[in-house]
């Protein structure tokens, strides 16, 4: 086993925070089929895109996890809905590079700090935001920058209104949308400010279990062409 220094694993985090806001999109995988989500996970590399997250829904999610960040390396791999810090253990040391939760835990937080690893906690108030926000300062003190992702959840009980609120709340924090996003309000999230967004529509269970994978991909070009589109609105244009 190699060990590697604070200096490289601080660049670890730096990196997968970077590939995150590169895309703008983390698909949430379902299923327990090791083949299937292979061949998707394929299927993103192929389409551009670097991110996914497997969601511990199904029993063997965890052998699904293992295998993807085994056999596709190059792939960003995440853990998600993650109750425990037992759990976010077993999902690190099966590859994930970010844990998500659909909650603030701030013993999950600081073992992902600690460990060099995303935390991606989920919340709906301001008050759940700043518990992540103190968990994560907690271990990086002097840092103005904290590797930490804010998973809002679920998303859709508030809309792209409620993630602009929060961003003149916490304007340095990483929003990352998740429950109720689709192909309709995602530039909406995006011009709110959203860090990245988080879905199951482009990979929805029933197109991985059925290998509707033309569809899977027609929906995931869609999405990323949407999330770059609207970033390229947002950006300042030169003056004449």
């Amino acid at each position: 086993m190699v060990l590697l220094g604070n200096q490289a694993l601080n660049r670890m985090l730096s990196e997968s925070l970077a590939r995150i806001e590169r895309v703008g999109l983390i698909p949430i995988v379902v299923s327990n089929d090791p083949s299937k989500v292979l061949e998707l996970g394929r299927q993103f590399l192929d389409l551009g895109l670097d991110v996914v997250e497997v969601t511990m829904r199904r029993e063997g999610a965890m052998d699904v996890l293992m295998r993807l960040c085994k056999e596709l390396p190059q792939l960003l791999v995440g853990a998600g809905t993650i109750f425990s810090v037992s759990a976010a253990k077993q999902a690190v040391q099966a590859g994930a590079r970010f844990i998500a939760s659909p909650h603030v835990d701030e013993e999950m937080v600081a073992y992902c700090m600690e460990n060099k690893i995303v935390p991606c906690p989920g919340g709906f108030t301001p008050t759940e935001v700043n518990r992540a926000i103190l968990a994560a300062k907690e271990q990086s003190p002097i840092s103005l920058d904290l590797p930490l992702l804010m998973k809002i959840f679920p998303a859709a009980s508030g809309g792209p209104g409620h993630i602009r609120a929060l961003r003149d709340v916490f304007p340095s924090t990483r929003f990352v949308p998740t429950g109720g996003v689709n192909v309709s309000n995602l530039a909406d999230y995006i011009r709110a400010g959203a860090f990245a967004v988080g879905g199951t529509w482009v990979c929805r269970a029933d197109l991985v279990d059925n290998g509707n994978f033309d569809t899977i991909a027609r929906l995931t070009q869609e999405a990323l062409s949407i999330i770059k589109k609207t970033k390229s609105s947002l950006e300042p244009q030169p003056h004449l």
